[in-house]
């Protein structure tokens, strides 16, 4: 594991991977200027790799001068995803010299020599991944309608359809309806992946106004400004 730590930046963003990594680049862009401001944003590279990176971050020569620690994972499915969080700075805790505060709460700020606080998605009390809170934005488009009864059919026909695979399906379904639209534009029909979505032609700025991004503009708010 490699934390980037720059001089210039006091709060770490810990994220899954490549594309929680793109939704909050985007989301920090909506919001204010991202080339100023205090965050790094580092992959952690799946739930279980967390405790490691958090000991690796620690050991870098420029983790004394990090603030706050913002952690972010999706909730998944059939697991509690918070304590998951909260054990993994346990475990973490054991190898370190100065312990990490424990959240006890989700998108509350746990206060020690580095604050800690969490993001659960698409909600604490919802189970399923970033790809679920993305498709909130589209529930009233007639594409969606059309996405829906495709797995439908799917199901149907006796095929056992896989929850991670389904939110990850779904998008990918949604974007592809979306880009063989007359809405599409340029090279929108090259892009698939939820990393891509912001940057489709057909993604409007006044998509990040939509209330299913509320929680995650208020867990950036805390993380810049605590």
């Amino acid at each position: 594991m490699n934390p980037k730590i720059p001089a210039d930046k006091t709060r770490l963003l810990l994220v899954e991977g490549k594309e929680d990594q793109e939704f909050f680049i985007q989301l920090g862009s909506h919001l204010t200027s991202t080339d100023e401001w205090p965050i790094q944003i580092n992959q952690f590279r799946g739930t279980s790799a967390l405790e490691d990176f958090l000991i690796a971050a620690a050991g870098h020569p420029r983790f004394g001068q990090v603030e706050t620690i913002g952690i972010v994972r999706d909730a998944d499915f059939n697991t509690d995803a918070f304590q998951s969080v909260q054990h993994a700075v346990r475990r973490a805790n054991a190898e370190l010299e100065q312990a990490l505060p424990v959240p006890e709460n989700p998108m509350t700020l746990a206060e020690g020599n580095k604050n800690i606080i969490v993001l659960i998605m698409p909600a604490l009390e919802r189970e399923g991944m970033l790809e679920d809170l993305v498709m909130d934005v589209f529930q009233n488009d007639p594409i969606t309608t059309c996405v829906d009864a495709y797995f439908e059919c799917i199901r149907l026909h006796g095929i056992a359809i896989h929850e991670h695979k389904l939110s990850k399906g779904r998008l990918r379904a949604f974007v592809t309806g979306k880009n063989v639209s007359d809405q599409a534009q340029g090279d929108d029909s090259e892009k698939l992946y939820l990393s891509d979505v912001f940057r489709m032609s057909w993604w409007k700025p006044e998509f990040w106004k939509h209330p299913a991004f509320d929680d995650a503009k208020a867990f950036l708010k805390q993380l810049l400004d605590d």
